[in-house]
């Protein structure tokens, strides 16, 4: 059936819908239909479909990099209980269990068009620009069989269980692809599996808490970029960060300073109450030595004659994954 009829020159775009889905596969066309919003007039141009094409790329990204980092996850064994995981573990599952809630509604009320909108913003910002990025070190040099590392794992593992599942209805193949390789899967199939409304809640404190040290992160980052430009540091984990001031952000942020240089990726972090309310920020390079497993700049590297190059952490997990 024809989709379009016209011409531009001497070029015609594809003109059924065989051959949008020769270009770009069935599940892109299945986005693109999911994208828009069917109470308004629709207009299908490759460009359109092209930046869909992009989304459902990030969308396929973003559970490639989970099922890669659950490959020795066994939930029978590993996983980790709610009141024990790290709490930037519990942010995360945090915000899906919101996504989860909305995604639901969308599909109730037939708005696919929110599905994809949710969906796509959620893996855009809070799993690509902050989770995924931050918990590489942790997945990377950790101990295998770290507390850290297994609290990251069971929150990735729900997070593409649940992803898969919320895309199923409009990824039909994708899902069930990426379905295959989740570790303890409930059903063969995702379009067998049940979807189970999330139980996992934060108190109203943790939550303030959270969002206080997000947006502290959003404070220091263009703060390191001047360094990186007026070439203080070269990376940020070259960076040791000191923030001055009275702001209750701050108060707050100090019961929490590890979670915060985690999320700001620098090797030190300090907070220093004084000054009036507002939070200047100042990035000078971190002190101690390279540890040339984690890159991270701390003061213990070569503190271990068996293993001179490494910090502390490292020649721990190293020495654990020896046992």
């Amino acid at each position: 059936e024809k989709f379009s009829k016209s011409k531009q020159g001497a070029y015609e775009k594809p003109q059924t819908a065989e051959a949008y889905v020769k270009k770009w596969g069935a599940d892109v066309v299945r986005l693109w239909v999911a994208s828009q919003d069917f109470r308004n007039d629709i207009v299908v141009s490759e460009e359109r479909v092209n930046k869909v094409g992009e989304t459902y790329r990030g969308i396929r990204n973003a559970l490639r990099y989970q099922l890669s980092n659950l490959y020795d996850f066994d939930p029978a064994k590993h996983t980790v209980a709610d009141d024990k995981l790290t709490g930037l573990d519990r942010w995360i599952l945090g915000e899906f269990a919101k996504l989860e809630k909305d995604v639901c509604d969308a599909y109730n009320k037939y708005e696919f068009h929110v599905v994809y909108q949710k969906i796509s913003q959620f893996i855009a910002v809070e799993l690509s620009s902050i989770y995924h990025d931050v918990i590489k070190d942790r997945m990377y040099t950790d101990a295998a069989n770290s507390p850290r590392r297994r609290s990251t794992q069971t929150a990735l593992h729900r997070l593409v269980t649940g992803l898969c599942q919320m895309l199923a209805p409009i990824l039909a193949f994708t899902a069930d692809e990426a379905w295959e390789f989740v570790p303890g899967k409930p059903a063969s199939s995702v379009h067998e599996a049940t979807t189970k409304p999330s139980t996992f809640k934060r108190s109203e404190a943790e939550t303030s808490a959270w969002s206080g040290l997000l947006a502290l992160r959003e404070k220091l980052l263009p703060e390191l970029e001047k360094a990186r430009q007026a070439k203080t540091i070269g990376k940020s984990l070259e960076a040791r960060v000191i923030l001055r001031g009275s702001d209750p952000l701050l108060v707050d942020a100090k019961t929490h300073l590890e979670y915060l240089r985690e999320l700001s990726n620098v090797s030190q972090l300090e907070i220093e109450s004084d000054g009036d309310g507002t939070i200047p920020v100042q990035v000078v390079r971190a002190e101690g030595q390279k540890c040339e497993r984690c890159w991270h700049w701390e003061t213990d590297v070569g503190s271990s004659s068996e293993h001179p190059t490494i910090c502390g952490r490292c020649v721990e997990a190293v020495k654990q994954f020896k046992a």
